[in-house]
């Protein structure tokens, strides 16, 4: 029953996300670089921008903006959340619901559920790209981080209300997509947690050795069975006649001490693996922690790098600029003088139609903008 009613569910998850994670985050939407291997490239010319995605520098010059208003009394930090951002999908068995949809309609509804999230919370839609080169379509969202008085999305945007929102708006455009199945209600049918949770790595190094505690005292509880009948059975066994009576109960003790010691060996069986499957588990996420933290280390890297480029780049914009202001005035100056020494030999209208070339062609340079390298 979980698979099947997940399967027909429409879902929005979200995360407020800092400039260099937003900036890979847009790379990733735009399809910038070298795609993911499970893209198809054939199906590339099918991936939509409904709403522009904002450049990192525009994106925290608005965070900023609006972190403004709440008046604070010190500088936003450099890993403050600049934007959040969202990606709605679909279950297994919605995904031919929705594809059956004109891309009109599929892109009417995206809209609508992004931009009801956004007036639920007070925020702002600034960007919206539908990606349908991977193997189910789906659509990444940007909005601001913080809601129109500068309270951040981190307080307010999280919980099922997300999920009540994207069901309500999809069941105007596809009546057979529903509302995923509540987390309370999961727990309550047993589903298992890795079922009900996308954990972090830091959250599996956490919850890894409760799982494991969790299994030592299973196999301790099966242990102690086995001590209790095994101590009748002795006792029994230690009598130098017994009677009928004791004779059955002692068979029936052997029987159900046999059966306890298969489940306290199967038990410590499956406890042995989970031991060697966690000890192999905790060595691959150590490998994964490692490996993310460098790539975040070099992504932090790289903006630094980009960042004093950029600054280099608007020093020597403005050094140009300023060149040019003198350079412009000087050559006023001294096509003034030029002019009123040609007016006095005649050959003013000939000079001034030179200049005037030589003015245009000055002009269309400085369309083409500064070499900056």
């Amino acid at each position: 029953m979980s698979d099947q009613e997940q399967s027909y569910a429409i879902s929005v998850r979200v995360k407020h996300t800092h400039r260099s994670k937003y900036k890979n985050q847009r790379r990733h939407d735009l399809r910038i670089g070298l795609p993911p291997s499970y893209v198809q490239d054939e199906r590339s010319e099918l991936n939509r921008v409904l709403v522009e995605l904002p450049m990192p520098a525009v994106i925290t010059a608005r965070a900023k903006e609006l972190r403004e208003k709440t008046n604070p009394s010190r500088a936003m930090r450099a890993d403050a959340a600049v934007a959040t951002i969202g990606i709605i999908t679909f279950g297994h068995a919605a995904q031919p619901i929705f594809e059956a949809l004109t891309t009109a309609q599929q892109d009417d509804a995206y809209l609508e559920v992004a931009q009801c999230i956004a007036d639920e919370y007070g925020t702002t839609i600034r960007g919206l790209v539908v990606h349908a080169d991977e193997t189910a379509h789906h659509a990444h969202v940007v909005w601001d981080c913080r809601d129109h008085e500068g309270v951040p999305m981190s307080r307010v945007m999280k919980g099922s209300r997300l999920q009540d929102i994207a069901a309500e708006v999809i069941q105007r455009h596809a009546a057979g997509i529903e509302r995923a199945v509540r987390k309370s209600v999961r727990i309550a049918r047993g589903d298992k947690p890795s079922q009900i949770y996308n954990r972090s790595v830091q959250q599996l190094h956490q919850d890894l050795p409760l799982e494991l505690e969790a299994k030592r005292q299973e196999v301790k509880q099966f242990s102690d069975r086995v001590d209790e009948m095994r101590a009748r059975v002795e006792k029994l066994e230690a009598k130098e006649e017994l009677n009928e009576k004791e004779a059955k109960r002692l068979e029936t003790y052997r029987n159900r001490l046999a059966v306890r010691l298969k489940e306290y060996t199967e038990a410590k069986t499956v406890l042995e693996a989970k031991v060697e499957a966690t000890n192999q588990r905790e060595v691959a996420l150590n490998i994964k922690e490692r490996v993310l933290d460098t790539a975040e280390e070099r992504l932090d890297e790289r903006e630094t790098t980009i960042n004093q480029r950029d600054t280099e780049l608007l020093v020597r914009e403005e050094t140009v600029v300023r060149r040019e202001g003198i350079l412009d005035r000087l050559t006023n100056e001294l096509s003034k003088l030029i002019t009123d020494v040609a007016d006095r030999l005649g050959a003013g209208r000939s000079l001034r139609a030179i200049l005037g070339r030589l003015k245009s062609a000055s002009d269309e340079l400085k369309e083409d903008g500064p070499s900056l390298g």
